[in-house]
């Protein structure tokens, strides 16, 4: 990247030398070197970009003004260059390092164009620029620390930029600052706040940002909106309250007033005072005033019956909830899984993360089962013993040992819920890790054996891209069902999706590869005579190489029963196929349809809903379009590869819009979409 721009340089000098020979100004040879850092121009936006013109002011994009201090006797000469906006121009190409260098510049808008590579440091001696917007690009490298007074408009959003936010940034003029949907990571800066106007607008939504939005203006006038999608990310305005740390010998520091006795926890603040022996008057008077106590009466008797109730008060409650706590734990005793003990994960580095909807919680959940103290040497109890080693059986062929005290003394993370249960991940005292889904009340007459021929069921299917189940625990209360634990997270959670930007900061080929994976399994499932029904993202688990690997197949048929109807509401219908409103009974099809989802998902950086795809079959079908329109709605993280492949990324839509008719008999069988996928290359 370093030579492509000290070529650029070197270029610009060349342009210099020639073009000053015949007229052209220092603006119009900086533009110069920016036509010819583009690779692709397919609108011919740049094609009056000519070097023989007297001055750039005529040329696409370019409004130049009358600037004062300038002779006058040259024509042109004191016009000069101000705004060069290109946006939507599908400009394949960098940004010159010299692009900054243009003086009188105050308007830069490329955005919505193909534009990569890092931002040119000359822009941080840009000092009249007033709006830069590269929104909707593929820039890297970190931010700019620009500190221009005249700024008053920085977009950067729906770029792949990395690294912290600088603190000194822009000006006291800087109004709009919009760095959504990159890949910014570390703390808010404070001194971000002085930079920005109080009425100003900030959006840092969507990115790795940590730690606590500063409680100062303009960050606390913001709507949640504008930081969501930052998953470790506290304070107002967001809902989720920062973490104060705190242990016996350091409490939490709660400053509620300037007194010496508001520094203490509310816990400590109802014990009283010690009365202090100093004998400074000053101390004295100063002490029993701030604590409410005349130094010449000493304590009332109402104060004296408060200090005396108050302990004996917190001493009966706390005497109470040990009390109860005793009662359930011996109520409990003979109940699998029905014991946890919850412990607060002070370590911000640990993995006990459970990741729902937009929301972190750090809990660890350590299983302990009572009935397992039987599992000893001594003879008495092991006819209840013999039933829970029993009620663990494992249904992957002897290719995994698990006996009860290992499993139930794993510590547990909770992953996150599906429907009627909860996943949690437990790790083995030797690091072995299981996905581990607990289940309440289940539909299911035959008992303990026909909840086993299901497990079984689902347990023969062996595939690369499908989860597979390993064992089962059967419980009075609750079930357990024993599966491979997928370490990369789901598709859901790669970078939470927004509406209009990218939801994966995911290159071309990896996105293709996921498709692929999952369209293996589908067709595997589909080949065995079976139905998954809920094809939706969280259910795409990723592997640390990026392989799919399909979960929570066969849940709903384990849980409820053959009969069961699924339901008909809730986020996921965005990928239920239209005819499972009148027709609840899953089939091929509707996989197909909730695959077509996923992959113009994957392509566009959208769910498309029901309304804009039946907008689309109403006018003939989507590729019925100008290519050209149908290509603009690629994500905008992959355009640079979509200008590439144009054919490839046709087809990829193709297959998407027919995996998706609304109606079911014109959707292809996952086996012929897989073979056209198969077919879709990789290379330009």
């Amino acid at each position: 990247m370093n030579s492509k721009f000290s070529k650029s340089s070197f270029l610009c000098i060349l342009l210099l030398f020639f073009t000053t020979s015949l007229g052209l100004n220092l603006d119009g040879t900086l533009l110069l070197a920016f036509k010819y850092s583009i690779i692709s121009d397919p609108l011919s936006v740049l094609d009056d970009w000519d070097y023989t013109d007297p001055s750039p002011c005529s040329w696409t994009g370019i409004k130049c003004a009358a600037v004062e201090n300038t002779p006058n006797d040259i024509p042109f000469d004191n016009l000069r260059v101000v705004s060069l906006t290109l946006p939507s121009s599908k400009l394949l190409g960098f940004l010159p390092e010299d692009l900054g260098f243009i003086t009188h510049l105050q308007t830069l808008d490329l955005s919505d164009n193909f534009l990569n590579g890092p931002l040119p440091r000359s822009f941080v001696n840009a000092s009249e620029l007033q709006v830069l917007s590269l929104s909707n690009n593929a820039i890297t490298g970190h931010i700019l620390p620009i500190k221009v007074e005249s700024l008053r408009i920085f977009d950067l959003s729906s770029n792949s930029l990395t690294g912290p936010l600088p603190p000194e940034f822009g000006g006291s003029n800087l109004k709009f600052l919009n760095l959504s949907s990159n890949k910014l990571s570390g703390s808010i800066p404070q001194e971000l706040a002085r930079k920005i106007q109080e009425n100003g607008t900030i959006d840092l939504s969507f990115n790795d940002l940590s730690g606590e939005i500063p409680d100062l203006a303009p960050f606390s006038n913001q709507k949640i909106e504008s930081f969501q999608g930052n998953v470790n990310l506290c304070g107002k305005p967001l809902k989720k309250l920062c973490v104060i740390p705190s242990n016996i010998s350091n409490p939490p520091n709660f400053e509620t007033s300037n007194t010496s006795s508001s520094s203490s926890s509310p816990a400590i603040a109802v014990m009283p005072k010690p009365i202090n022996n100093s004998k400074n008057p000053s101390q004295d008077s100063s002490s029993t005033r701030n604590n409410g106590i005349s130094s010449r009466h000493g304590l009332k008797p109402g104060a004296i019956a408060g200090i005396t109730i108050v302990p004996l008060a917190g001493i009966g409650i706390f005497a109470t909830i040990i009390f109860l706590y005793i009662h359930q734990k011996k109520k409990r005793a003979n109940d699998a899984f029905s014991t946890y003990e919850f412990k607060k994960d002070t370590n911000p580095s640990s993995s006990s993360v459970l990741v729902k909807e937009k929301e972190t919680k750090h809990l660890i959940l350590n299983l302990n089962l009572p009935t397992l103290s039987c599992l000893s040497t001594k003879n008495e109890g092991r006819d209840k013993c013999d039933v829970v080693i029993k009620n663990l059986v494992m249904v992957d062929n002897g290719e995994t040992e698990l006996d009860p005290d290992t499993l139930f003394r794993a510590s547990a993370y909770v992953l996150g819920s599906s429907g009627p249960s909860i996943v949690y991940k437990a790790v083995l005292r030797d690091g072995t890790s299981f996905a581990v889904r607990r289940i309440g009340d289940v539909a299911c007459g035959g008992g303990m054996k026909e909840f086993e021929r299901r497990v079984r069921s689902i347990a023969k299917m062996h595939h690369p891209n499908l989860v597979r189940v390993r064992g089962f625990y059967w419980g009075d209360d609750e079930k357990l069902v024993i599966c491979d634990y997928v370490s990369n997270g789901s598709l859901a959670n790669i970078g939470y999706r927004k509406i209009g930007s990218s939801p994966y900061h995911l290159p071309f080929e990896t996105r293709l590869k996921i498709a692929r994976g999952v369209a293996r399994g589908l067709t595997y499932i589909h080949d065995k005579k079976k139905v998954h029904g809920n094809i939706k993202p969280s259910n795409i688990l990723l592997t640390p190489d990026m392989e799919p690997v399909i979960s929570d197949f066969g849940l709903d048929w384990l849980v409820h029963g053959p009969a069961h109807q699924v339901s008909k509401v809730g986020p996921t219908s965005l990928y239920r196929a239209p005819e499972s409103l009148n027709n609840p009974r899953p089939s091929a099809k509707w996989d197909v349809y909730s695959f077509g989802i996923l992959l113009l998902e994957l392509l566009t950086g959208k769910v498309l809903s029901g309304p804009e795809l039946s907008q689309l079959w109403a006018t003939g079908g989507p590729m019925a379009e100008e290519p050209d329109r149908v290509l603009r709605m690629a994500d905008v993280a992959i355009r640079g590869d979509v200008a590439r492949r144009e054919e490839t990324v046709l087809a990829w839509f193709k297959l998407g819009f027919s995996c998706a008719s609304l109606a079911p008999k014109k959707r292809p069988c996952m086996r012929h979409a897989l073979h056209v996928l198969e077919k879709i290359s990789c290379s330009n």
